[in-house]
This record gives C-alpha cells, sequence and structure tokens, in this order.
C-alpha cells in the first residue's frame, strides 16, 4: 500500500509540474521560443560587437556566465570581460542548432551549438576588409537557464561547454 501511495505521489507530483506549460497555446509557445531565440542572437552580436552593455544586459541583474569553469554573476562583472576583451579583435559567434523548453510562463531552458570565429587585425587592416583565419577558435554548445523579467527574457545562467578545438 505504502508503495503504492509512493507512485501515485510521483505521478502527481510530475502532471503537476508540467501543467503550466502544457496549458499554453502553441501560439504562446512559438511566442516564447522565438523571443529567446532573438534573446540568444543578440547575446552573439553584443559580443562580437564588443558592446559590453548590450552583452551584459542579455542575462538577469544577478545572471551567470560560465565560460572555463570560471563563473561571472552580475552584469558589472560581465560587462567587465567584454571590457577587458582586446578591442582590436573581430570574432563571429555562428549560433546554429537550438532547443529550447519552456518549463512555465516565466522559465525555460535551452540548448544552443556554436561555432567561434576570431582572429586579431594588424595595423594595415581597413574596416571592412576580408581577414584570414586559419579556422574557428572553438566549438561547442552552451546550455541556458531562463527568466521572464520586467524587460523581457533575460538569461540567469548560461554554461559554455568546449567541445571542439582545432589540433595543434
Amino acid at each position: 500500500m505504502n508503495k503504492k501511495l509512493n507512485w501515485i505521489t510521483i505521478l502527481l507530483l510530475l502532471a503537476f509540474s508540467g501543467a503550466q506549460a502544457a496549458d499554453m497555446s502553441a501560439e504562446q509557445e512559438w511566442v516564447i521560443k522565438a523571443e529567446i531565440k532573438q534573446l540568444v542572437d543578440r547575446y552573439a552580436m553584443a559580443r562580437d560587437n564588443l558592446d559590453a552593455q548590450g552583452y551584459a544586459n542579455v542575462f538577469t541583474e544577478n545572471g551567470t556566465l560560465i565560460i572555463n569553469g570560471s563563473p561571472n554573476t552580475g552584469r558589472d562583472v560581465i560587462a567587465a570581460r567584454v571590457e577587458a576583451a582586446n578591442q582590436s579583435s573581430i570574432g563571429m559567434h555562428i549560433m546554429s542548432t537550438s532547443q529550447i523548453t519552456i518549463i512555465d510562463e516565466s522559465n525555460a531552458t535551452g540548448i544552443h551549438y556554436a561555432t567561434v570565429y576570431g582572429a586579431t587585425a594588424d595595423d594595415s587592416h581597413n574596416e571592412g576588409d576580408v581577414i584570414g583565419v586559419a579556422g574557428f577558435v572553438t566549438q561547442g554548445k552552451y546550455f541556458d537557464k531562463y527568466q521572464l523579467a520586467d524587460e523581457g527574457w533575460k538569461i540567469s545562467e548560461r554554461t559554455f561547454q568546449r567541445i571542439y578545438s582545432l589540433a595543434p
């Protein structure tokens, strides 16, 4: 009898945990996923263009960015990462395959594949000139947690898992 009650409790908890997301219409889910995908693209564009404030503002106030196992928490700390970057570096984050899971109306998770290219322009480089690269810098996956804030969807936690780098 006790075993049966435990299973019933587990099934009820599972049913109620997904109830809010299940109550959304397909259109509501589509809109949330589109807004989150735009957020992911804003992250990449702000980082590539060395826009420290734009980069930090895709995160919640106390959001965390984890790169190479090192957590960076808070918008000021996250912005400082871009401000400390080589300002003559030119980067491009290619965000591709995405899977976004809606937990409820205010929370979601996501996995996004990324290929990052980068180079440093020399003094002879003019804006608009093509820059040669030997290959990508890294390829990996971003594992994200999202929260709906007053100003829209924000990243509350983002972890980058490096999968590939060029062989030496």
